[in-house]
């Protein structure tokens, strides 16, 4: 039924120019299945390392198969810890993005301890992006 719905909508996404970001608990080989069966530039991976890591994928390996090709925005994200607290190595997640190229956006979400604010998580997780992966 996705496969369906996402023929049906790809080609609007194509003539307005825009991307469709599939974000799920699928394995990079599941999301290139997917993307294979649309047939549609207009599909691309929006990759959660949080995800993907609950799921039991080795991220790193994940990034590479998919690619800059298929990989149109990260979620950088540690389900009940700040970045860089949690199970996921950023820095070897950086070392991925580097080798495939990849200079688009990330977006931080779910990194957020118990007891923990918003406002001041999200601050210290911007730091620590930062540190990482640089200002830029």
């Amino acid at each position: 039924e996705a496969v369906r719905r996402l023929k049906q909508g790809a080609p609007k996404a194509e003539k307005a120019g825009v991307i469709l970001g599939l974000e799920s608990w699928l394995s990079a080989e599941e999301h290139l299945e997917i993307i294979d069966r649309v047939g549609s530039p207009a599909l691309q991976v929006y990759y959660d390392v949080a995800n993907s890591t609950q799921m039991g994928y080795d991220i790193f390996r994940e990034i590479r198969r998919l690619g800059k090709k298929y990989i149109c925005e990260f979620h950088m994200k540690e389900n009940g810890s700040l970045l860089g607290q949690g199970r996921i190595d950023f820095r070897k997640v950086r070392e991925a993005i580097d080798e495939i190229g990849y200079s688009g956006w990330m977006q931080i979400e779910g990194a957020v301890p118990p007891g923990k604010g918003t406002f001041e998580s999200y601050v210290a997780n911007q730091k620590y992006l930062r540190g990482v992966f640089g200002a830029s």
